[in-house]
């Protein structure tokens, strides 16, 4: 068995492996989700007030805290996490995009070194389905937002990558390893999130189902999502030879599902939306 330790080390680890890829056009589903989470948060109200803070919880390289910063040009965005290499990317962009009102820092979300009950909103965008408890993670997010702020979370739903993702797994364990249980689909479904917000005491939730994907084509479409993703963890486990003759093989197997005329690839999230009380 595992201890958390490790599994946050393999988390962190991981994200820093595919940090210089997670923006890649194959990923496309991680901007449009942020940019439906920053619509649903109706920030334009914030700016009547200005000094509006965000906090961005696993924030990654920063796709939703600077998609929110753009909207928060009187406020403040901060983004936080585990991986390094991940918030570089996001410090890198922030800087393209010449937006001083950012501040990204490295910390875990288990150990929250932050004012409570300083920020207006707080936002994390396909990260709380990573910690063994949810729930304690969610009350410390939740913690940090004002009486009457706002919690926003983001997961996929369990229809999400499929079939390719079946795929992938059953062609990994036939290598004789085992999968670990995919971490989104333990908050994939409006009954989970709602449990999770009502055990934090997280009201007037809204729950909107963004039916995401894209058209796929080709092979190497599934694979530039399975390289710059989490699934690159797994893959990390083989050798390089051992890693050529897995993609070829399930890249064939993949074809056959295209066919000639590709495939609908469904990536479609929910996005939560509530109240701290």
């Amino acid at each position: 068995m595992q201890n958390n330790t490790d599994h946050k080390k393999m988390i962190q680890n991981g994200f820093d492996t595919v940090a210089a890829g997670y923006d890649h056009p194959s990923l496309s589903f991680f901007p449009e989700t942020a940019k439906r989470l920053v619509e649903h948060l109706e920030l334009e109200q914030l700016n009547h007030t200005p000094g509006q803070h965000l906090l961005d919880v696993c924030t990654g390289t920063g796709v939703v805290a600077l998609t929110a910063a753009e909207k928060l040009p009187q406020g403040k965005v901060t983004g936080i996490d585990l991986s390094s290499g991940m918030l570089q990317q996001a410090k890198n962009k922030a800087a393209e995009k010449n937006l001083h009102n950012t501040e990204f820092k490295q910390m875990d979300l288990e150990q929250l070194e932050l004012n409570q009950a300083t920020f207006d909103i707080a936002t994390s965008s396909f990260g709380l389905f990573f910690l063994e408890d949810m729930t304690r993670g969610l009350i410390n997010i939740a913690g940090t937002v004002k009486p009457g702020g706002k919690v926003a979370i983001t997961s996929f739903t369990g229809e999400a990558f499929s079939p390719m993702s079946d795929i992938f797994i059953k062609r990994y364990e036939s290598t004789g390893r085992e999968v670990p249980p995919l971490s989104w689909k333990r908050l994939a479904t409006r009954e989970i999130i709602k449990e999770q917000f009502n055990a934090v005491n997280i009201t007037n939730v809204n729950i909107y189902h963004e039916p995401l994907g894209y058209h796929m084509t080709s092979a190497q479409m599934w694979w530039d999502v399975v390289w710059n993703a989490g699934w690159r963890s797994l893959l990390n486990q083989m050798t390089e030879k051992e890693q050529k003759e897995f993609e070829e093989a399930h890249l064939k197997e993949i074809e056959q599902v295209l066919g000639a005329n590709g495939t609908w690839f469904n990536t479609e999230v929910l996005i939560a939306v509530g109240e701290k009380q």
